[in-house]
């Protein structure tokens, strides 16, 4: 199903096109949309549906407070931001066709969302096409740079440059990797080859498996035959859960074995909690970061979506990525695609991020702060290190 959204006060969007539901899950938007000038549009697609749809609508909620918040201070060149929000079901020809519909016939300025790798290539094509920005709040980036595509989760190289070093000093040099099959796990496994090789250690196994896998035990006795000291996890979605817990049902994880990668994030601790708790996590934004400004986000959050587990690091991200977006688009002033993507490329931000963050122009990747969070019992992200800034300027193709 696929929607817009009206929060009191929040002078969002109310009379949308409607969304008819696909064979694949998702949604796409009605012949009916928005003509001519108005109020600057954003489209956030998300899988609100389909196994990653618990982070999809923890990305959608704190979108929609982001929103909120910009115009609660005055919206974008003194009009409110609207907002329209469709479900893509974490289907990449869905999220094709839902990107194209929202400029077509919705005539946003700007895109926002998806979850993972696969379905932000998708959106990221039509955006390059349609000049429009698009960003997206997840972990990590497949290696290609795009003119109207930024990401303000960590990169994979700002992600895993201070987590190897350190989980190799503690467990040993083996290292295994395991992942969901489609194009980020593959370039995180590319890196981590990388970032092991420096550290001195060696990459034993490497075993992917589409979304939607149910029977772990095969991955799981091959993983164990290479007698791993680490392993590090790029599974998503309902799989990060079933292969943890039947990792740790088969004798894999252990006390002694070192562990990390998307099952420690917070989204999966209601399901997974003993069996991370005890662990360092590297992350870009946790709940408990004593930052004022994130503190009232969290607070806000919880009270308007009756949430009371960990919060996803993803609705951080996107809480926060949406205005430094709506930042650009009133420096811009105007609801043009193109001159407010030139205002995200040079603008710097102050967020509880980071002060001054701002996109390398060789990959755009946010230069932002990072931290060591230890996972306690309940599910409390402590800060344990602030890791501080992590520059990742590597140049990639489409960009550099």
């Amino acid at each position: 199903m696929a929607h817009t959204r009206s929060r009191a006060g929040a002078g969002i969007l109310t009379a949308a096109a409607l969304l008819a539901v696909t064979g694949c899950g998702g949604s796409a938007i009605s012949d009916t949309g928005s003509e001519g000038d108005g109020p600057l549009k954003v489209g956030l697609i998300v899988p609100l549906t389909g196994p990653v749809s618990s982070t999809g609508k923890a990305l959608r909620n704190a979108f929609e407070l982001g929103v909120e918040k910009v115009n609660e201070d005055g919206g974008v060149n003194g009009a409110d931001v609207e907002f329209v929000v469709v479900d893509d079901g974490g289907d990449p020809a869905t999220s094709t066709q839902l990107a194209r519909r929202l400029v077509q016939r919705e005539k946003v300025s700007m895109l926002f969302g998806t979850i993972t790798g696969d379905t932000a290539e998708a959106v990221t094509k039509v955006a390059d096409d349609a000049k429009v920005p698009f960003g997206t709040a997840i972990l990590g980036d497949t290696g290609q740079c795009h003119p109207y595509a930024w990401g303000f989760g960590e990169s994979t190289r700002q992600l895993l440059t201070p987590t190897i070093p350190a989980l190799l000093e503690k467990y040993g040099k083996r290292v295994a990797v395991v992942g969901s099959d489609y194009n980020f796990p593959h370039y995180y496994l590319r890196v981590a080859k990388e970032q092991v090789k420096r550290a001195g250690g060696s990459v034993v196994a490497e075993e992917f498996s589409p979304i939607g896998q149910t029977d772990w035990q095969p991955v799981i006795k091959r993983l164990k035959a290479a007698k791993p000291d680490v392993l590090l996890a790029m599974v998503v979605g309902s799989d990060a859960v079933s292969f943890s817990q039947q990792a740790k049902q088969f004798g894999l994880l252990s006390p002694q074995l070192g562990y990390d990668g998307a099952p420690l994030d917070s989204d999966y601790y209601p399901a997974l909690n003993a069996l991370v708790d005890g662990r360092t996590h590297t992350v870009r934004w946790t709940d408990r970061l004593d930052d004022p400004d994130s503190r009232a986000f969290v607070a806000d959050y919880r009270k308007a979506y009756k949430f009371k587990g960990p919060m996803p690091e993803v609705a951080g991200n996107a809480y926060f990525g949406i205005q430094f977006f709506l930042a650009a688009a009133k420096k811009a002033e105007s609801a043009d695609g193109e001159a407010i993507n030139t205002e995200i490329g040079r603008l710097t931000f102050d967020s509880p991020l980071g002060e001054n963050t701002r996109f390398s122009a060789a990959n755009h990747i946010l230069q932002a702060d990072m931290f060591q969070a230890t996972i306690k019992p309940g599910g409390a992200y402590e800060v344990s290190r602030e890791l501080g800034r992590f520059a990742d300027t590597t140049p990639m193709p489409g960009c550099s």
